[in-house]
């Protein structure tokens, strides 16, 4: 099978472009070099390059704008057999400028091709980071007065082993592309373009010109860096084999949890109570069990100062909407964390609250249980207070049995605070809340 799978003329390029060129160039070299489409994976971004997906059996890949060299780094860490190419343009490249930078810093083997038009030719004919000076685009009409962005000498200070620059309309440009999908390290390829239905008709620009460009910019094209550095080590991803059903929700087969419909959990308290921390956890398990889970959390900049809110909502079905309308579930730890809230007066007549018996709550229609943080702390760290609350709150209002809980949260709870996490949870299963709503919770000896 071609790598290629359309002629240049059906492309959905305009009649002139560049791009045609390059990816008949590409699918050349994947074809000399004996690749098979399974073999290979293209990246692109937005962008009129970005549309060359669709012209390639290969595996694809199409993301936001500046962000191909992320996703493309991402797929040659896990599949490190696989030849990655970057496709992405002069705007592209100045967009991710931060990523292209540390993905050559890194040195992971994606092969990156930049196809360089000196404009956004998708938006309009705006000027780009490489437009040259003088250049008369869109949004400069008397012409650039910066210095162009030399993509090349961004990457070779910052460790690249392969680095080559050539007009596209050259004769060997083929080879220049071939060479670099060869190189073992991070390899990049500046591909000089003509964007004639923006650039060319208001600068003038040819495939001759482009040669005089070169060294009036002095940016020469050819070979500007050839090292032979190895790639980073990569680790290829394990397989993991999947229940398509399963996975989809479609069927119970393998959940360690039974979940029924939606439920909105809100956590509020003050910087230092481990509130973000505790609805991980619970999230965690519930997902390791089977469950559907979306975390969300307010916290200010000065993370160890002021309020903490931990939204999780938690589904049997793949989550569309994570935000949170309805709390099923509310827990107020602190006065901080009462002042961030909002609409505790309307909350549902469904809802539990449970609040630290200090705090002045509004009138409210829902449920409320109190809970004493002293008392907490006789049977947890006071640190993993919000975890147990949390845990005694959700086995309380019967979303989940405790033996259930505790069972998967033994399977999946590990790290540095495993052990401090199993207990709190131990703590919050067998705390019990009071029936009388003016009364704290009591932990049973």
């Amino acid at each position: 099978m071609p790598m290629v799978t359309t002629q240049r003329a059906d492309m959905s390029f305009c009649p002139g472009c560049s791009h045609g060129i390059v990816l008949e160039q590409i699918g050349a070299a994947l074809e000399r070099m004996g690749l098979q489409p399974e073999q290979v994976c293209l990246v692109s971004d937005i962008g009129c390059i970005g549309i060359a997906d669709r012209y390639f059996s290969c595996h694809t890949f199409h993301g936001l704008h500046g962000r191909s060299l992320t996703y493309a780094e991402g797929i040659k860490r896990v599949r490190p057999d696989l030849m990655v190419i970057v496709l992405i343009g002069d705007g592209g490249c100045g967009i991710g400028t931060a990523h292209l930078v540390h993905s050559a810093r890194r040195g992971v083997g994606i092969k990156v091709l930049v196809c360089n038009n000196f404009n956004f030719g998708m938006t309009g004919g705006q000027h780009s980071p490489t437009t040259p000076p003088h250049g008369c685009t869109a949004t400069t009409p008397d012409g650039v007065v910066d210095s162009p962005f030399d993509v090349c000498q961004t990457v070779m200070v910052n460790g690249a082993s392969h680095v080559a620059r050539c007009s596209a309309h050259d004769r060997t440009c083929g080879e220049v592309i071939e060479a670099a999908l060869r190189s073992p390290g991070f390899a990049l390829v500046d591909l000089w373009e003509l964007c004639v239905a923006y650039y060319v008709p208001t600068n003038k620009l040819s495939p001759p010109a482009l040669v005089e460009l070169s060294e009036r910019l002095e940016l020469p094209f050819g070979l500007l860096r050839s090292i032979p550095r190895p790639a980073a080590e990569t680790e290829p991803c394990p397989t993991v084999e999947r229940d398509p059903a399963a996975a989809s929700g479609a069927s119970e087969q393998g959940r360690s949890i039974t979940w029924r419909g939606r439920t909105e959990i809100c956590v509020a308290g003050s910087a230092g109570q481990r509130v973000r921390s505790a609805v991980g956890v619970i999230g965690e398990i519930l997902v390791a069990g089977g469950v559907f889970t979306a975390q969300h959390d307010d916290f200010p900049i000065t993370v160890r100062k002021g309020h903490s809110i931990s939204n999780l909502v938690v589904s049997d079905v793949p989550i569309q909407y994570t935000g949170m309308d309805a709390p099923d579930v509310v827990v107020v730890l602190s006065e901080d964390g009462l002042r961030r809230l909002s609409g505790v007066s309307s909350l549902k007549p469904s809802c539990l609250v449970v609040a630290e018996g200090s705090l002045v709550l509004p009138p409210v229609s829902a449920e409320v249980r109190r809970f004493d943080l002293r008392t907490i702390g006789k049977v947890a760290d006071k640190a993993s207070a919000a975890l147990v609350i949390v845990t005694a709150a959700l086995v309380h209002g019967k979303w989940i049995e405790p033996h259930t809980l505790l069972a998967a949260a033994k399977q999946c709870v590990s790290g540095r605070y495993a052990q401090e996490n199993l207990r709190a949870i131990e703590a919050g299963c067998r705390l019990q809340l009071s029936m009388d709503a003016s009364s704290p919770m009591t932990v049973p000896d």
